[in-house]
């Protein structure tokens, strides 16, 4: 668009028409925008210097746990519906102000607490497998980037979420990529930390950093080689015991733990020094992850009839209503510092640069009604899905899932790279490198 080759409303225009045709579509999105969106794409083609917007007319999908203007999100089910947004959500005025389209809303799990998204029997399919579900707080952003209807979509990260965007893109078989936050940030506003951030999924590296550079309003990093790194991979669960869960979490399956070895035998043969090693988060991590996702559910269902809300929502939240009216609030902060600066303690003594995991230990959950299920279920299937992403949605080091081939089972094949604070780059550059040599398919088989 930027060479004149084509126009914004020409290209949205052709995702509309693609997405229309596309079966996943109906259950992916809650709200399609699109005579909304060939305008706002109209208005793009008007403006004078499109080489100053980085993403002139890209389509980009958004997570209904996000405003947009004149939308009315849902928050992940009936239950939660919110009046017409008067205006958008920061992450989404400085996706317009790059010049992008926002061509819908995508569903959420309720509260965007659930590693399933599921509502009223409306089921999230997996592309890769239709008995498999889509994992994590915003499955439809997921499905909308892996069934091509958009190059890049938006969903939400940090505590409370159930492993963020990066559960959805290991089930999904995309690229997703959690930015840096730091809960130390918040010591005296710990309601913002649990109100979670912004996460991307895309289908190619370089689309997740052109995203992150608009989201955080710097410069692009350019994808290159990486140098040499000392890279640590581990196949541990970091969180072995849960509360709520009886016993230890079973640990990945063998075709997770074989891919993790292809991973790491790709990444020596690039040059890299390669150590088997993993991390001691301290003995409050897996406390402290369940408390925030506790209290998260609280704080985001005090504004809406507590009765209506799906069986396993109402009661994490009674959980989460003890944490916050107990004036445990700074305990909870605290601990999620404090198990920050044990990774952080790991990383300097080791001289890593980044730590390589499976991103899901085995397939995703079930396509099923979860949302229809207690609370003790959805949190050993949670807590399964979630074991290697959680804890880093909690201390917010960076971190991207990435896409490496094709499982024994159909499904995609996903590490998940966690970097140092300020070392995002890191990330992208070795991502980069993983997918050039690996080539895993951008797209599920038949799409």
């Amino acid at each position: 668009m930027r060479r004149g080759d084509a126009t914004a409303t020409t290209v949205v225009a052709e995702h509309i028409t693609d997405a229309a045709g596309n079966p996943l579509v109906g259950v992916a999105y809650t709200d399609t925008r699109d005579s909304t969106a060939l305008a706002e794409a109209a208005i793009v083609d008007e403006l004078p210097d499109l080489a100053s917007l980085p993403m002139a007319g890209v389509p980009v999908a958004v997570c209904e746990r996000f405003a947009v203007t004149g939308g009315q999100s849902r928050l992940g089910s009936s239950a939660t519906r919110l009046p017409v947004a008067a205006g958008d959500d920061e992450m989404v005025r400085r996706l317009r102000g790059a010049g992008s389209v926002v061509v819908g809303t995508t569903r959420s799990s309720e509260l965007g607490l659930w590693p399933s998204t599921d509502d009223h029997g409306d089921v999230a399919v997996n592309p890769w497998r239709s008995d498999r579900g889509v994992a994590g707080p915003s499955g439809g952003a997921g499905l909308a980037v892996a069934s091509g209807t958009v190059p890049l979509a938006v969903g939400q990260d940090g505590p409370g979420t159930a492993g963020g965007v990066r559960t959805v893109a290991a089930a999904c078989g995309v690229i997703g990529f959690s930015p840096e936050h730091d809960p130390a940030v918040h010591r005296d506003d710990t309601t913002r930390w649990l109100a979670g951030t912004p996460g991307l999924l895309a289908t190619t590296v370089n689309d997740v950093a052109e995203g992150y550079a608009v989201l955080t309003r710097s410069l692009p990093p350019a994808v290159s080689e990486p140098p040499r790194l000392r890279i640590a991979a581990t196949d541990k669960t970091l969180a072995p015991q849960f509360p709520g869960v009886s016993g230890p979490l079973p640990g990945p399956d063998e075709s997770t733990r074989s891919w993790l070895l292809t991973v790491v035998r790709t990444l020596t043969d690039a040059g890299h020094d390669t150590v088997r090693s993993a991390p001691t988060l301290g003995p409050r991590a897996s406390t402290a992850s369940v408390s925030a996702w506790a209290a998260a559910a609280y704080l985001r269902s005090i504004r809406f009839d507590r009765k209506a809300l799906q069986r396993r929502t109402r009661r994490l939240a009674a959980l989460g209503e003890r944490t916050v009216k107990g004036h445990l609030y700074g305990g909870l902060l605290g601990d999620g510092v404090r198990t920050r600066e044990h990774a952080l303690d790991w990383f300097h003594a080791g001289a890593y640069d980044v730590l390589v995991t499976p991103a899901l230990p085995g397939p995703p959950p079930a396509a099923e009604g979860w949302s229809t299920r207690g609370l003790r279920e959805n949190l050993r299937a949670g807590a399964r899905a979630a074991a290697y992403t959680a804890p880093w949605g909690l201390i917010g080091l960076p971190a991207m899932v990435v896409p490496v081939g094709v499982r024994d089972d159909g499904l995609p094949a996903t590490v998940q790279l966690v970097g140092k604070p300020g070392h995002a780059g890191v990330l992208f550059d070795l991502a980069g490198q993983l997918v050039d040599r690996l080539k895993p398919r951008r797209f599920p088989p038949g799409l």
